[in-house]
């Protein structure tokens, strides 16, 4: 899985005027930061899936219930 970042260009990039803040991926982002495109703000971290075991249990019981 690669990293997204947070950058803020530093010209015309991709439509976006100056000064915007947009995601990239990472091989993206460095490759422009090189360049003097943007600048990389900070990693954007994944968000976790939650999964409620309590939502499945309660399913499981009034299966059981109904027997």
């Amino acid at each position: 899985m690669t990293k997204r970042f947070k950058v803020k260009t530093a010209a015309v990039f991709n439509g976006q005027p100056v000064g915007s803040t947009i995601e990239l991926d990472e091989s993206t982002a460095k490759k422009y930061e090189a360049l003097k495109y943007l600048e990389i703000i900070e990693e954007v971290k994944p968000k976790k899936k939650t999964t409620s075991k309590k939502a499945s249990s309660k399913k499981t019981e009034k299966k059981t219930d109904k027997k």
